[in-house]
């Protein structure tokens, strides 16, 4: 399927007229733990700091871990595996280019640069809220009583796990009065903060602690929602809301001028809803962020091996990466569209309503299948390599 002309190639060297003025540019991927989108978001993240201003990275990983991270990168002790493992949740600061990246953050601002990091995500990989509570506790302590948050602690300690996979089987398992109880906790905790009269940046940020925590417990709702016999077609994703209101935050504490890089997953960035099974949909991070001052780059590539993940009590944070089979494009998609031309990135923004560009492809990879999406609506840009490599971190299958 050739592309219509309202899809304009560009050399990845013109990442500059793609962002313009934006304040916010995400750059997705279309599965995580591959080594070369790593280092395609490496590559873009150099150009975007140092050509472009840009001051905040902020990733698809817990906001509360992520606090070691930006500390980090601006000269605090620590090695580095260290600080990618216990600053980063979902193992995404294993990956040599993650490593890589944070340590060019780190010489970055040593040479005067003032780069910040931050997650984005819920805390701990969507499995225990005790990472941010902790942090709420710490905040609470000198100021008065810590018994919201430990209340908070004590009522979520049921389900508390490495990841939301675990959690959500530990969640699924309570009855109702002990669901509603750790809702309650958790909301209580949220308002106590509320009714402080400090607004100053700690607060701030031991607010959205706090949030994140009840975010994570209606994420794991959620989760029962889609399990329903009868699921609804639209739903809601805590995760993507609690994304959104991460970026909100951030250009709350460094200014509205403050430029800011997302890493997140394709799904997440995109503008439309994104498809979480079939027949249902919910608004992606994106959907909330549309605007004037957002740009959304969509990272595929036309084969090799992507990545899948198996539970496993005894990996870090409870499961394996494993390698699969990619398998060719399919006819309709982005991939088939530009097989040969890659590495390639597309202006898709021409063909955003043009009339007669029923040819655009309708389908993108997505970990080890295709989804149907319209691509210029979900996506200013889509950047298309060769080829994916999971990282060493991988368990070969």
């Amino acid at each position: 399927m050739p592309l219509p002309e309202s899809v304009r190639p560009l050399p990845l060297t013109g990442i500059a007229s793609l962002v313009g003025d934006a304040k916010v540019v995400a750059i997705g991927e279309n599965n995580h733990y591959i080594r070369e989108f790593g280092q395609l978001r490496a590559q873009l993240l150099r150009s975007l700091v140092t050509e472009l201003g840009f001051s905040v990275l902020a990733y698809e990983s817990g906001f509360a871990e992520g606090e070691l991270a930006d500390e980090w990168i601006h000269g605090a002790p620590g090695e580095p595996e260290v600080v990618a493992r216990n600053g980063f949740t979902f193992r995404f600061g294993e990956p040599a280019e993650v490593r890589g990246m944070l340590g060019w953050l780190r010489e970055h601002n040593a040479g005067g640069g003032r780069v910040r990091f931050a997650g984005l995500d819920l805390p701990g990989a969507g499995g225990s809220a005790l990472p941010a509570l902790a942090k709420v506790r710490d905040y609470l302590a000198p100021r008065g009583s810590t018994e919201p948050a430990d209340a908070a602690i004590e009522a979520t300690a049921s389900y508390q796990s490495a990841n939301n996979s675990v959690a959500f089987a530990r969640y699924s398992e309570l009855d109702d009065t002990e669901r509603d109880a750790a809702t309650a906790a958790l909301a209580r905790l949220l308002l106590q903060l509320d009714a402080m009269p400090d607004k100053d940046p700690q607060h701030l940020v031991a607010r959205h602690h706090a949030l994140g925590a009840l975010r994570l417990d209606e994420h794991l709702r959620e989760f029962i929602v889609l399990g329903a016999a009868q699921a609804p077609a639209k739903v809601v994703s805590s995760r993507d809301v609690y994304h959104a209101e991460t970026v909100r935050l951030l250009r709350e504490l460094h200014g509205p001028e403050a430029r800011i890089v997302l890493m997140m997953h394709n799904a997440h960035i995109q503008r439309v809803p994104m498809e979480l099974l079939p027949g249902i949909r919910a608004d992606s991070a994106g959907t909330h962020l549309a605007g004037p001052d957002y740009v959304a780059i969509g990272v595929t590539a036309t084969g090799g091996t992507t990545t899948d993940t198996e539970l496993d009590d005894h990996a870090p944070e409870g499961f394996d990466v494993v390698g699969r089979p990619a398998g060719p494009p399919a006819e309709d998609s982005i991939e088939a569209a530009v097989a040969g031309q890659e590495p390639v990135l597309l202006d898709l923004r021409a063909a955003r309503g043009a009339a007669g560009d029923t040819d655009i492809p309708g389908r993108i990879r997505h970990v080890t299948t295709h989804l149907a999406v319209d691509l210029p609506a979900a996506f200013d840009a889509v950047v298309c390599l060769p080829g994916m490599t999971p990282d060493p971190l991988t368990t070969p299958r």
